[in-house]
Protein backbone atom coordinates (compact mmCIF):
# COMPACT_ATOMS: atom_id res chain seq x y z
CA UNK A 1 0.00 0.00 0.00
CA UNK A 2 2.77 2.27 0.89
CA UNK A 3 4.42 1.76 -2.98
CA UNK A 4 0.90 2.42 -4.66
CA UNK A 5 0.69 5.70 -2.29
CA UNK A 6 4.91 6.87 -3.44
CA UNK A 7 3.92 5.90 -7.21
CA UNK A 8 1.00 7.88 -7.43
CA UNK A 9 2.38 11.12 -5.60
CA UNK A 10 5.42 10.85 -7.65
CA UNK A 11 2.83 10.12 -10.79
CA UNK A 12 0.51 13.39 -9.69
CA UNK A 13 3.85 15.86 -9.19
CA UNK A 14 4.96 14.81 -12.68
CA UNK A 15 2.09 15.70 -14.08
CA UNK A 16 1.31 18.67 -12.00
CA UNK A 17 5.09 20.14 -12.90
CA UNK A 18 4.94 19.25 -16.88
CA UNK A 19 1.20 20.90 -16.90
CA UNK A 20 3.23 24.16 -15.68
CA UNK A 21 6.13 23.69 -18.39
CA UNK A 22 3.85 24.73 -21.87
CA UNK A 23 2.37 27.76 -23.18
CA UNK A 24 2.32 31.19 -21.52
CA UNK A 25 2.22 33.84 -24.38
CA UNK A 26 5.88 34.96 -23.33
CA UNK A 27 6.71 34.72 -27.21
CA UNK A 28 9.47 31.47 -26.51
CA UNK A 29 9.63 28.33 -28.23
CA UNK A 30 10.24 24.69 -26.89
CA UNK A 31 13.48 24.75 -28.43
CA UNK A 32 14.84 27.81 -26.29
CA UNK A 33 14.12 30.50 -29.37
CA UNK A 34 12.49 33.76 -28.12
CA UNK A 35 11.15 36.13 -30.52
CA UNK A 36 11.34 39.62 -30.12
CA UNK A 37 9.33 42.29 -32.10
CA UNK A 38 10.66 45.24 -33.41
CA UNK A 39 8.90 48.51 -33.21
CA UNK A 40 9.10 50.83 -35.94
CA UNK A 41 10.68 54.27 -34.89
CA UNK A 42 12.60 57.21 -36.18
CA UNK A 43 16.13 55.28 -37.48
CA UNK A 44 17.86 59.13 -38.35
CA UNK A 45 21.22 60.26 -39.06
CA UNK A 46 23.29 60.13 -36.38
CA UNK A 47 21.81 56.72 -35.80
CA UNK A 48 19.97 57.63 -31.76
CA UNK A 49 21.42 54.01 -30.64
CA UNK A 50 19.09 53.98 -28.02
CA UNK A 51 16.24 53.43 -30.68
CA UNK A 52 18.26 50.38 -32.24
CA UNK A 53 18.27 46.67 -30.61
CA UNK A 54 21.20 45.14 -30.34
CA UNK A 55 21.57 41.92 -32.78
CA UNK A 56 23.17 38.41 -31.29
CA UNK A 57 24.97 35.88 -32.98
CA UNK A 58 22.87 33.53 -34.22
CA UNK A 59 20.15 35.96 -33.91
CA UNK A 60 17.73 35.94 -37.17
CA UNK A 61 15.83 39.06 -38.35
CA UNK A 62 12.07 38.53 -40.15
CA UNK A 63 10.54 41.28 -42.04
CA UNK A 64 7.05 40.79 -41.56
CA UNK A 65 5.80 42.82 -44.90
CA UNK A 66 7.43 43.48 -47.79
CA UNK A 67 7.88 47.16 -47.48
CA UNK A 68 9.72 46.87 -44.07
CA UNK A 69 13.01 48.71 -43.93
CA UNK A 70 15.64 47.77 -41.36
CA UNK A 71 18.99 49.69 -40.52
CA UNK A 72 22.03 48.23 -39.50
CA UNK A 73 24.77 49.93 -37.06
CA UNK A 74 27.96 47.73 -36.82
CA UNK A 75 30.39 49.61 -35.20
CA UNK A 76 34.47 48.40 -34.87
CA UNK A 77 34.09 46.84 -31.63
CA UNK A 78 31.50 44.25 -33.57
CA UNK A 79 28.57 45.12 -31.65
CA UNK A 80 25.91 45.17 -34.50
CA UNK A 81 22.01 47.15 -33.60
CA UNK A 82 19.08 47.11 -35.88
CA UNK A 83 16.37 49.77 -36.45
CA UNK A 84 12.75 49.11 -38.23
CA UNK A 85 11.93 52.48 -40.12
CA UNK A 86 8.80 53.71 -39.07
CA UNK A 87 6.58 53.11 -41.91
CA UNK A 88 4.01 51.12 -40.65
CA UNK A 89 5.83 47.72 -41.55
CA UNK A 90 6.69 45.34 -38.92
CA UNK A 91 9.33 42.62 -38.33
CA UNK A 92 11.14 40.68 -35.77
CA UNK A 93 14.01 39.00 -34.26
CA UNK A 94 14.31 35.33 -33.28
CA UNK A 95 16.74 34.60 -30.93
Amino acid sequence: MKNITSLLAASLATFLLSACSGGGGDASFENGESVISLVGVDCVEPANLANYETLLSGDTVVKDDANATVIIYHDVNGVKKICLVDNGSSGHIVR
